[in-house]
């Protein structure tokens, strides 16, 4: 059983930093990017199909490498 606290995000604070869709949700890739050079997301805020703790986690993962990839070039 997965039990729904919510499916609003609040990403309204980063709405002129980063680009959100349609349902305020912060637009990115698989990779965790944003449109914003040196700005990643992680996590339920993202666009992505399924919202679980284990996807979010994961997210944690692939962002974080994203930054190491960004801070190395």
């Amino acid at each position: 059983m997965f039990v729904a606290i919510g499916l609003v995000p609040q990403n309204e604070p980063f709405e002129n930093l980063i680009s959100l869709d349609e349902r305020g949700y912060v637009a990115s890739d698989e990779r965790c990017l944003t449109n914003a050079s040196g700005i990643f997301v992680a996590g339920d805020c993202r666009t992505k199909r399924i919202r679980q703790v284990s996807t979010a986690i994961a997210d944690g993962a692939v962002a974080a490498l994203a930054a190491c990839d960004y801070l190395d070039a």
